[in-house]
C-alpha cells in the first residue's frame, strides 16, 4: 500500500510532462524578463517562465502569477543572440574569503529581435538559469529555424 503512494505523485508528474511535451510545449522556468519600466529608463527583471508552443507557433513568456508578460510569434522574430556575461565577485570574496575573489559569476541572456504589429523593430531580453539556457538555446533554434548568434564576455 505505502508504494501505490508513492507512485502516485511520480505517476501525475510523467503524465503531466507528457502532456506538455505531446502538445509541443517546451518550458524553461527560473528565467526573467528584463522588462522596460513605462515612463522612466529603468528596467527590471520580472522572474517567470519561458515557454515555445509548437502548436501556436509562438515564444512566450509568462509571470510567475501565471500573467502573460510576452508573445511573439515565430514569423515576427528576425534574429536571436545569446549573450554570456562574467562579473567578478569582489563582496563575496571580500566578506566569505579570499578565493572566491578569482571567481567570477556568470549570467545567460537570450535577446529576440522582433517587428511588432506597428512594424517597428523591438526586442525582448530574457534572463536565462544556468541550469538550463544551452537547452532553451537548442529549443530556440529548433522551434524558430534561426541561428541562436553567441557572443561571450570573459
Amino acid at each position: 500500500m505505502p508504494l501505490r503512494k508513492l507512485t502516485a505523485p511520480g505517476l501525475v508528474f510523467v503524465l503531466l510532462v507528457s502532456v506538455c511535451f505531446a502538445q509541443g510545449q517546451f518550458e524553461f522556468d527560473k528565467a526573467h524578463y528584463i522588462m522596460h519600466t513605462a515612463g522612466s529608463e529603468k528596467f527590471e527583471a520580472v522572474p517567470g517562465v519561458l515557454r515555445f508552443d509548437g502548436t501556436k507557433k509562438e515564444v512566450q513568456f509568462v509571470e510567475t502569477n501565471g500573467t502573460p508578460a510576452l508573445s511573439l510569434k515565430y514569423e515576427e522574430i528576425k534574429g536571436m543572440l545569446y549573450e554570456k556575461a562574467a562579473k567578478p565577485r569582489y563582496a563575496a570574496g571580500l566578506l566569505l574569503g579570499g578565493p572566491l575573489l578569482l571567481t567570477k559569476s556568470k549570467k545567460h541572456f537570450l535577446t529576440f529581435d522582433y517587428i511588432d504589429l506597428a512594424g517597428t523593430p523591438k526586442y525582448a531580453i530574457i534572463h536565462l538559469d544556468k541550469s538550463n539556457f544551452q537547452e532553451a538555446m537548442a529549443r530556440a533554434e529548433s522551434e524558430t529555424g534561426k541561428k541562436v548568434e553567441r557572443t561571450e564576455e570573459h
